[in-house]
């Protein structure tokens, strides 16, 4: 019960945590952005910029009232293949030229230099400021993992008007306009945050991957698929390969996830050890998801445009089917998967926050940069989890081990007397070497011990002389408990007469203890004397029971002598 109070309080801390930095508001600005317009390709007004993708135009009035330098950005997303900003006085004539029409080709244009500064001469006809970028453009970006623009301006109102070109979008773009110091000091958090959980990602992924190239770590390998999946599209969408790399293919932000969806699937059965034998309805129910995001896949292919729009559908199914997973399995209070549907909910939180956070007035993170701190925070609890289940794996390996000696230890020992028993002895005479013996010993008058004493008292003189004997025959010589009043010793040859000198100790021990008139017959045999196992076994019984014949014939002799 600990252990769940536990993860409940790190994935519902580690969520909450968003909600404290998403909330941060940017310092305030004095530069106004105000009604805003956005028209698709056809001239058509709409409320906000489909996530499907295409050609818009936005207009805005941004009212500037101390000079200085501003950083113009999207403030909630930076999956954007190109962009283009003009910004010209609200009453200069080139804003004429500007209205209707049609986005640039290339979204590029010559302009003046963004610092170089407007409304100098309210009465003097401007050229417009054009700022270009976007993770499909060349264009060089002066803040790390942003598409900020800067540019100086004088007071006065300024027409804004942006183009936007892209097959689709992770979130509706929104302009913002901010004092420079600002920004920067906002960018700057932002930029290490998300660099450091893109080194935390690419840490994961190359451990796992170099656990998952070994065989038999199936769930280590699609693990560290759904790591490296997420890793291409979160750096892509947030223009890491832009910016470090100089590659411009912007369908890097939709295929590997799309990838790692897939990933994912078969990590869930892996790790919950779901297969064809074991939980067959859910294997089934893996195969239709895995069949729908390998339909996913194909058709993103066939229209990159709705890629993303795939890759948003195939979190939905692995989603969906983890949650199932999850529920299905907890309710059989299976340990992995109640901490794996505790995991999945954390998830879920962090990404509705990333959605809300999204749509904030103000934040220093767009949409792209939650994500990663969703996706990041899951892939540390999914590590955790896979460390755990492989310290349950290690201490059950460990238990049968432990289990398995015991069972091994009983199986070779006498529970009586702990020495190795006959199965020990059977399998020491398998190895035996050219120049070893066997001795059987057979006790004498046990039989009157337990008819006038006593089971117990019998059991008392087996253990006794197991005891003596042993610590006596020390490394010289190894006893065994064949059964009954049984035994037997193997040794070297040349220490058959040291065994035979400790076996009349052990008699003279036994007289001390109270036993007298117990001893104990013997039958010797050499290795070199049989060919096989059952031929020194044999012999070794037929010696010992002459020897007893041979002892008791010379007792009676001697009482006869000595009435």
């Amino acid at each position: 019960m600990q252990r769940y109070r536990l993860w409940t309080l790190l994935t519902l801390w580690i969520s909450l945590v968003p909600a404290v930095i998403c909330l941060v508001p940017l310092a305030s600005a004095a530069p106004a952005l105000l009604g805003t317009t956005c028209i698709d390709q056809q001239g058509d007004i709409i409320a906000s910029i489909p996530l499907q993708g295409g050609r818009f135009a936005c207009q805005s009035v941004l009212k500037i009232t101390e000079a200085g330098q501003y950083v113009i950005d999207f403030k909630n997303t930076s999956t954007i293949a190109r962009f283009q900003h003009e910004i010209t006085l609200e009453n200069s004539p080139q804003l004429a030229a500007t209205q209707g029409k049609n986005p640039p080709a290339d979204l590029a244009a010559e302009s003046v230099r963004p610092d170089q500064a407007l409304a100098q001469s309210p009465h003097k006809k401007q050229q417009p400021i054009v700022l270009t970028g976007g993770l499909s453009s060349t264009a060089h970006n002066p803040f790390m993992l942003r598409h900020g623009r800067i540019v100086s301006l004088q007071p006065g109102s300024y027409r804004l008007v942006t183009w936007l070109q892209s097959p689709y979008y992770l979130a509706a773009p929104s302009l913002a306009v901010s004092e420079l110091a600002s920004y920067q000091q906002q960018s700057n958090v932002s930029a290490a945050t998300s660099l450091l959980l893109l080194g935390i990602l690419l840490g994961l992924f190359s451990y796992y991957a170099i656990l998952g190239s070994l065989p038999g770590h199936l769930t280590e390998r699609m693990y560290a698929i759904f790591i490296f999946g997420n890793l291409l599209f979160h750096a892509a969408a947030m223009g890491v390969f832009n910016q470090f790399f100089h590659w411009h293919w912007f369908y890097l932000t939709g295929l590997p996830l799309l990838i790692a969806n897939l990933a994912y699937v078969n990590f869930i059965c892996h790790l919950l050890g779901i297969n064809q034998f074991h939980r067959p309805r859910l294997y089934q129910l893996s195969l239709i998801a895995s069949s729908l995001l390998i339909a996913l896949i194909v058709l993103g292919m066939i229209f990159p445009d709705w890629m993303l729009e795939m890759s948003r559908l195939g979190i939905v199914i692995f989603l969906a089917f983890g949650l199932l997973c999850g529920l299905r399995l907890s309710a059989q209070r299976q340990i992995i998967a109640q901490l794996y549907l505790l995991t999945t909910i954390g998830f879920g939180i962090l990404g509705m926050m990333a959605v809300n956070a999204a749509n904030a007035s103000q934040h220093i993170f767009s949409i792209e940069q939650l994500g990663l701190f969703a996706v990041t925070v899951h892939a540390i609890l999914l590590a955790i989890l896979v460390a755990y289940k492989h310290s349950r794996l290690h201490h059950e390996k460990e238990q049968l081990l432990l289990e398995l000696q015991n069972t091994r230890s009983l199986a070779l020992n006498d529970r009586l007397t702990g020495i190795p028993n006959r199965h020990a002895l059977e399998n020491k005479l398998l190895k035996l070497p050219q120049h070893g013996c066997l001795m059987f010993l057979d006790m004498d008058n046990l039989k009157h011990v337990n008819d006038q004493f006593g089971h117990e008292t019998g059991d008392t003189l087996l253990k006794l002389f197991s005891q003596i004997l042993s610590q006596k025959l020390s490394e010289h010589g190894q006893l065994y408990r064949l059964g009954g009043d049984e035994f037997a010793i193997l040794c070297h040859e040349d220490d058959v007469e040291w065994c035979q000198h400790q076996l009349e100790y052990t008699h003279l021990q036994l007289h001390k203890e109270g036993f007298s008139g117990v001893g104990a017959s013997m039958g010797i045999v050499f290795a070199h004397e049989a060919s096989s196992t059952e031929a020194l076994l044999r012999i070794a019984d037929k010696r010992m029971y002459e020897n007893k014949r041979t002892r008791k014939n010379r007792k009676e002799m001697m009482q006869v002598l000595h009435p």
